[in-house]
């Protein structure tokens, strides 16, 4: 008789385990909740060429970390590896834009990359994360960072230091650029 078990790099999460998920998923909704973000729910999958555009055909991610299958109609689909792009095809989709408000939203779930399963590496990974639409103003993401801060703080985590980097704006960047 074979003996199933599950795939390499992936991982199941136990009772036991799980409530402490529960428990920081919890503290997320409160704490984002609080600065105004809306939590959105996306879809596990998505068309292959909207992370392909969206993150950069050239990059290890597209290259080569992606679960990329056809489906039976024949159109590829990915498994996503991040959220940002289905947050903002969501946004566009779904004319988010058109009530010329911030955007404020917040997803968690799994992620998916095919990794060399290494400690501390998966392929199914689970992730937070935040993205503010409809503005240029930088104090956006002032206000990201200090929610980011209180999560982390309501979590418990202590000696943190935040380091701010910046490529800065579009007219001084093409210097840095060549510098780098």
């Amino acid at each position: 008789e074979m003996k199933i078990q599950s795939i390499r790099g992936v991982k199941d999460i136990l009772p036991g385990e799980t409530e402490k998920w529960q428990w920081v998923e919890r503290k997320a909704n409160i704490i984002f909740s609080r600065y105004g973000f809306n939590e959105i729910r996306l879809p596990i999958f998505e068309k292959t060429k909207l992370f392909t555009r969206g993150i950069g055909e050239a990059t290890d991610i597209v290259e080569k970390e992606m679960y990329t299958f056809e489906d039976r109609s024949g159109e590829k689909v990915t498994l996503r590896p991040e959220g940002t792009a289905s947050v903002v095809r969501a946004f566009i989709e779904h004319k988010m834009y058109a009530s010329k408000a911030l955007q404020k939203l917040y997803y968690m779930g799994p992620m998916f990359r095919y990794e060399r399963p290494q400690a501390g590496r998966f392929r199914q990974f689970y992730q937070i994360g935040v993205e503010a639409m409809g503005s240029h103003n930088p104090a956006i993401d002032a206000e990201v960072m200090i929610m980011l801060m209180d999560f982390f703080h309501t979590l418990g985590l202590k000696g943190l230091k935040l380091q701010i980097n910046s490529l800065g704006c579009c007219e001084c960047r093409p210097t840095y650029r060549e510098i780098l």
